[in-house]
């Protein structure tokens, strides 16, 4: 087996598209910390704390090797910090059927997420629906992050546009 050449790997993509699951296979793979991002943002009953991005760094900061999930560009400036950025372009359907599977599951079971939360049938059903939330951010990710990667250069990058090719790769590790 080869040694994985990359130290700080961030992975991005649409909402339910497999950041973590992909992250935390890699992290079994390589031995490298996994640093879920929605973890540290989702706190108690939802609640967002004001210092998000301190947390974080702090967290990077400490640590040599890291695989960090999650697309909070808008709060935290971690691509820069990468030798590798994968991001998960999966076509919508993928998506879309990745979150009502999830979401389902996740009704069914009251499978406990970040700090407790879980979600609900009123919160499937809010503005605040993660489904709701793949519909409106689906599209802008979409262009945004092609412009994001262009400004990344000099970082190693890997875009998988099906799972399979995800998975294909993960295993060749």
């Amino acid at each position: 087996m080869r040694a994985f050449p990359y130290k700080r790997v961030c992975v991005i993509g649409s909402s339910a598209s497999g950041k973590t699951t992909l992250s935390r296979a890699l992290a079994r793979a390589t031995g490298i910390e996994h640093i879920e991002l929605d973890a540290i943002y989702h706190g108690p009953n939802w609640t967002n704390p004001p210092d998000f991005a301190e947390r974080v760094y702090d967290m990077l900061d400490v640590r040599e090797e890291w695989i960090v999930d999650g697309n909070y560009m808008n709060f935290v400036r971690i691509l820069h910090k990468a030798d590798l950025i994968i991001w998960l372009d999966y076509p919508f359907r993928t998506v879309l059927w990745r979150v009502l599977r999830r979401t389902s599951n996740r009704l069914i079971t009251r499978e406990p997420l970040w700090n407790g939360n879980r979600e609900t049938l009123r919160l499937t059903f809010s503005k605040e629906s993660i489904i709701l939330w793949v519909f409106q951010t689906y599209w802008k990710r979409k262009k945004m992050f092609p412009r994001l990667l262009a400004t990344h250069t000099g970082i190693e990058q890997l875009i998988f546009r099906r799972p399979r090719e995800a998975r294909r790769w993960l295993q060749s590790l």
